[in-house]
């Protein structure tokens, strides 16, 4: 998989949820959960993650890289202050997004992950 037990594990260390190495061939992870169960985040039982079997990534590519900013709400919060409507925040002159990364209102690693979101969904698909 994915790599979500794994996650699981790093969350709560007592949860011990089954996990295997990366495949060499694929470089990729095995599937290894075979049933979903329930993991308490909290002792007061409010929050909880179910670590299920079934998918190995998770695709976002019904998102049109032009739209990718709308669901990213620190970096939406910006981008209508933009000089240009159609800014993509990478690299245009008088991008508000860019302009709050250097005032530390957006972490430079949030605009680092839009950026390799943003290359990803405008790849072509076959």
């Amino acid at each position: 998989g994915a790599g979500k037990s794994t996650l699981i594990n790093t969350l709560l260390p007592n949860a011990r949820a089954e996990t295997q190495e990366i495949s060499q061939a694929l470089n990729s992870g095995k599937h290894t959960t075979t049933s979903s169960l329930w993991y308490w985040l909290d002792d007061s039982r409010t929050s909880a993650v179910i670590d299920s079997p079934g998918f190995q990534e998770f695709g976002m590519h019904h998102i049109p890289p032009t739209e990718l900013a709308r669901w990213m709400p620190d970096i939406a919060r910006h981008m209508n202050d933009c000089r240009f409507h159609n800014c993509t925040h990478r690299q245009e002159p008088g991008c508000a997004v860019q302009a709050a990364v250097a005032r530390g209102e957006i972490s430079p690693i949030r605009l680092s992950l839009y950026t390799a979101l943003y290359e990803e969904l405008s790849q072509p698909r076959w």
